[in-house]
């Protein structure tokens, strides 16, 4: 299926203003930093064949969406993650390059690296849809039920969103924007946990996994198990519990997710 490519006219409008501006070559260089990271998150998605529905043109870097990111398997999505964040050691030894060429002023080279390890510090945050709270949410798929996972990712993000903003002491309107954005999707994204929940379900019902077994109790699954839950009637394997939950299904449409930088 082809990738949907699209621009917004709020990029365009950036990139005519820092045009008049004389604001084009540090944008453009931001702009490149954000693009490699999004790049590396591409290269692994499609190694493990994850649809890339839609590429999303945004004023500072790039956006993915992707199908089904967060029902798959949870030790592929690390490396995906890790993947667009592995770029960040790329920028010192491509910027270190062309300095040595003289393509690149030392003041220059000092201000991309900051911005560098700026862009790679933020994006480590432990929160949530960050890719530093998308590895910890995957890495409690790893070892929880899907429900207690997803309960833990938005809970603690939520309570740590307003703890890294008060720590970092910056009140401009523009973080107070980004970390009041990041609080607003961990309260969304946590209202609709019940909704999620039966989405990954269903998609587990139509694509089966072959995940070592794991025997419990509890009316949940573990993403990282083939699961065999125990009832008062007996044994009731994932397939059998699922198929109870829905019955039949159909055809699953498609609910992307989408990266945030």
């Amino acid at each position: 299926m082809p990738v949907k490519i699209k621009v917004s006219g709020f990029t365009i409008l950036v990139a005519a203003l820092a045009f008049f501006s004389h604001a084009a070559v540090p944008l453009g260089h931001i702009f490149f930093i954000l693009a490699l990271h999004e790049s590396g998150h591409a290269f692994w998605a499609w190694f493990f064949h994850y649809p890339i529905r839609q590429l999303s043109i945004l004023p500072f870097g790039l956006a993915l969406t992707l199908e089904h990111f967060g029902d798959g398997d949870a030790w592929e999505e690390l490396v995906i993650l890790a993947g667009g964040l592995a770029m960040h050691g790329v920028i010192p030894l491509l910027y270190g390059g062309l300095a040595k060429l003289g393509w690149v002023s030392p003041v220059m080279l000092d201000w991309v690296l900051d911005i560098n390890r700026s862009v790679f510090l933020f994006n480590v945050l432990p929160l949530y849809p960050l890719d530093g709270g998308r590895i910890v949410q995957s890495l409690w798929h790893c070892f929880l039920p899907y429900r207690t996972a997803q309960a833990l990712t938005f809970g603690l993000s939520a309570l740590g969103t307003p703890l890294a903003f008060v720590k970092l002491m910056n009140c401009n309107p523009m973080t107070l924007g980004v970390f009041g954005f990041l609080f607003a999707v961990n309260l969304i994204s946590w209202r609709q946990r019940a909704y999620q929940a039966e989405h990954f379900y269903l998609y587990r019902l139509i694509h089966p996994c072959s995940h070592p077994l794991k025997l419990h109790r509890k009316q949940d699954l573990y993403r990282q198990r083939h699961n065999v839950i125990l009832e008062p009637g007996g044994l009731l394997d994932e397939k059998q519990w699922l198929t109870r939950r829905f019955g039949k299904a159909g055809p699953l449409s498609s609910q992307p997710r989408s990266w945030l930088i």
